[in-house]
């Protein structure tokens, strides 16, 4: 499925948000009184939803984040509220929103993924919260990038870069800057631009946590750096380059248990790496171990790039190891 706003109208979308947030939710008057402790309950529920997210996949998740998004959508429309708890609250809109987004593009749904990720732009601006919007701009890279236009994608991480520059964390411009090269490895860019991305994404990450990086960053480390930073080379053409990264993000103690997806596509895509160098046994042991990870996620992405290696190794398949690892994924 194809993206429903590209180009020109994508980049407005993104050109509203930046100008809307002089519009934050006033008091509100209604039968049920919202405060922000019942807030900061429905705040820990998504918490608890993206943990998930991170080891089952969207299969299982996803009407469990719809019906979410619908309950926190009501009591921002019925319920009463005071501005503080109306900021926390349509904040939580927008979140409950881009997990949606996420599960529907990890569902390979991509119009509606879209369209929960607009409606997640407009409640940051609600809230008045730039910084959970440039997440769900970086979010939406990840999706133009892989079904659209890359350099839509490198304009939607500039957008959030330029309004956060003074009012984020440096863990979370860290995050920036890694999509940022992740969108540009795609383009015709060029090494130097991706490099000197990841290079700030190195930086920031290294300035340490603070008390107010947002609940939503915890994903961010040293690792994951290291993993987009393969991914960027692999794209870019250069295999070897690919490995040593994804060797350096081990080394940096990635947590494969704690991402099982992530660890899935990342193990496919050190076999892609593999095999442009040659390595065809290497290339298998690590889409095997990409299969077994799979296994216990539920997610269109790691078996689409299992299907893409398994077309890739065919003309391998008189190999011994080619042969044993096209039966057991067939």
């Amino acid at each position: 499925m194809s993206l429903a706003q590209r180009g020109a109208t994508l980049g407005g979308i993104a050109m509203r948000w930046s100008e809307a947030f002089d519009q934050l939710p006033m008091a509100s008057t209604g039968r049920r009184t919202l405060t922000v402790g019942m807030v900061s309950h429905l705040e820990q529920r998504l918490d608890d939803l993206r943990h998930l997210d991170d080891v089952l996949g969207s299969g299982e998740l996803r009407q469990i984040a719809i019906a979410e998004l619908q309950l926190i959508s009501s009591l921002a429309d019925k319920a009463a509220y005071n501005s503080d708890a109306g900021r926390r609250l349509f904040a939580t809109v927008c979140e409950a929103a881009r997990i949606c987004g996420w599960q529907h593009f990890d569902a390979g749904r991509q119009a509606a993924a879209q369209k929960y990720f607009i409606t997640a732009l407009r409640a940051s601006a609600t809230a008045g919260d730039p910084e959970i919007g440039a997440n769900v701009l970086a979010f939406m890279a990840i999706q133009t990038y892989s079904v659209g236009n890359p350099q839509d994608a490198v304009n939607l991480v500039q957008t959030a870069q330029s309004q956060t520059k003074q009012r984020t964390t440096p863990r979370v411009r860290s995050m920036l800057h890694a999509r940022a090269a992740r969108a540009l490895s795609k383009t015709s860019h060029g090494l130097y631009a991706c490099t000197r991305e990841l290079s700030h994404a190195r930086d920031a990450m290294a300035q340490g946590p603070h008390d107010d990086d947002p609940p939503w960053i915890y994903w961010m480390t040293e690792g994951e750096i290291e993993m987009l930073a393969g991914s960027c080379a692999l794209d870019l053409g250069h295999p070897r380059q690919a490995l040593h990264f994804f060797e350096a993000a081990r080394a940096a103690e990635y947590s494969a248990d704690g991402y099982v997806r992530d660890n899935a596509l990342y193990l496919t895509r050190a076999a892609g790496a593999h095999l442009a160098l040659g390595e065809i046994d290497e290339a298998c042991a690590a889409g095997r171990q990409a299969f077994e990870q799979s296994g216990g996620v539920d997610s269109t992405r790691p078996s689409r790039a299992i299907t893409d290696l398994r077309k890739k190794l065919r003309p391998y398949r008189h190999t011994p190891s080619v042969r044993d690892f096209l039966e057991l994924s067939a």
